[in-house]
């Protein structure tokens, strides 16, 4: 059952999506997305601005894209979700993750950036704050993999939990916990945002793997590489519905820190609204 696997890793999956005909579409739209977000970097550096805060393009576009929501609705996910984290949940944040030749390695981190409003965080309540990836590609061995911590989402022993989310230098105790986690096509996985988890530098030698960063960018590879040789997946972030929402939650959980989420409108129907000025909540199940 899900909800066993779940509960041992703090991760279920692979799971495979009732109905992939939209796959090509979300990946056109997160290449043109990402090729936008390369242009207001460019645009950035020449007026001086990388350093400062600016704007994602991949980050929250479920309110842009019926496809983004369409995906969240297949009847395989929300099954899943709800066997596994039951109901009355909402979408908070989906991001992009296109990653291609010579692209580095996300750091380790989590994705409970949030509590309840201001409320300090609770790493190991399990009864809030929960992800979903979907593969729009396969996630292969060598194609910048995912990584997790299996049993992350609750104490282990020998393990201080209290340093910083984002981290490069993996505990020893944490070593012989690290699992690879892969997804073909039309796959996805789910599991609590407290899980700690990494992905791999797209082009990585394995004879160089190390449970610590060891990723950096390979400029010779990134140069001569399209986007489309890549691989693409799409996370979303899911809450209790009485969850409150701050405003500035748009931050990218894989840790750029000067990237957030661009304003979002209001939904049309005021009926579908759960959150105040420019929220990206959307209702899950």
């Amino acid at each position: 059952m899900p909800n066993e696997q779940l509960e041992r890793d703090g991760l279920a999956g692979p799971f495979e999506l009732a109905d992939k005909s939209n796959l090509d579409t979300l990946c056109e739209i997160a290449l043109e997305l990402e090729a936008l977000q390369g242009k207001q970097n460019k645009l950035a550096r020449m007026a001086g601005l990388e350093d400062q805060q600016r704007w994602s393009t991949i980050i929250n576009r479920h309110m842009a894209f019926k496809p983004i929501q369409d995906l969240y609705r297949d009847a395989n996910i929300q099954s899943v979700v709800a066997d596994c984290f039951n109901t009355d949940l909402v979408l908070w944040q989906t991001k992009f993750f296109p990653k291609y030749p010579g692209v580095g390695e996300n750091y380790w981190h989590h994705d409970r950036i949030i509590e309840n409003g201001d409320d300090p965080i609770n790493i190991y309540d399990t009864t809030n704050h929960f992800s979903v990836v979907v593969a729009l590609t396969d996630l292969g061995m060598d194609d910048g993999r995912l990584e997790y911590i299996r049993g992350s989402h609750k104490p282990i022993e020998g393990f201080d939990r209290d340093m910083p989310r984002i981290f490069d230098e993996m505990p020893e105790v944490l070593v012989n916990r690290i699992t690879p986690l892969t997804l073909k096509r039309g796959e996805f996985a789910v599991f609590h945002s407290a899980v700690l988890h990494r992905s791999l530098a797209y082009g990585h030698k394995e004879e160089d793997w190390s449970p610590n960063y060891f990723g950096t960018p390979i400029p010779e590879l990134r140069s001569k590489a399209t986007r489309e040789d890549g691989r693409i997946s799409l996370a979303a972030r899911l809450a209790r519905k009485d969850t409150i929402i701050p405003a500035n939650s748009g931050a990218n959980p894989a840790g750029v820190f000067n990237s957030i989420a661009e304003p979002m409108p209001y939904y049309e129907d005021p009926a579908k609204q759960v959150i105040g000025e420019r929220s990206a909540v959307m209702p899950f199940n």
